[in-house]
C-alpha cells in the first residue's frame, strides 16, 4: 500500500481508535518533528498535538463514510474495520469518567461533534 499514511485504512483506524479516550499528549505526531529542533518533552508534545492533531471521535457510521475514501489491501478490510470501531466506540466511551479537551484549540465544529458524541448515548 503506497498511499500517504492517513489514507491508509488500517492507519486511520488505529489513529481513530487512539482518538477515542486518549489524552491528545498521548497521542503525538512525530511526523510534525522539525529536523532543526532539539526537543524536551513540553516541547514535542506541544509541537506534535498541535493543529488537528487530536480530533473528537467521530460517530460509528461517520467513521465507516470516512472510510470509504482510505485505501486498504484486502477489501474485506472495510467491514472489519468498522466492526472494529464501532466495538471501540461503544466500549471506551461507555465507561470514559472524564474526557480533556483543554487546550486542543478546538473551534466550534469540534465542540459541535464532540456534543453529537456524547449525546449518542
Amino acid at each position: 500500500n503506497v498511499a500517504e499514511y492517513f489514507d491508509r485504512g488500517w492507519c486511520y483506524a488505529e489513529s481513530s481508535w487512539a482518538s477515542l479516550t486518549k489524552r491528545a499528549s498521548f497521542s503525538l505526531d512525530l511526523g510534525r518533528m522539525r529536523p532543526d529542533c532539539e526537543y524536551d518533552r513540553p516541547g514535542l508534545i506541544f509541537e506534535c498535538t498541535r493543529g488537528n492533531g487530536w480530533r473528537p471521535p467521530l460517530l460509528p457510521p461517520q467513521f465507516a463514510a470516512e472510510l470509504e475514501a482510505k485505501r486498504v489491501t484486502e477489501g474485506e478490510d472495510r467491514p472489519v474495520l468498522q466492526r472494529l470501531y464501532e466495538g471501540a466506540f461503544h466500549s471506551q466511551l461507555g465507561r470514559a469518567t472524564r474526557l480533556d479537551c483543554a487546550s486542543l484549540g478546538w473551534g466550534d465544529a469540534e465542540a459541535s461533534q464532540l456534543a453529537a458524541v456524547l449525546a449518542s448515548g
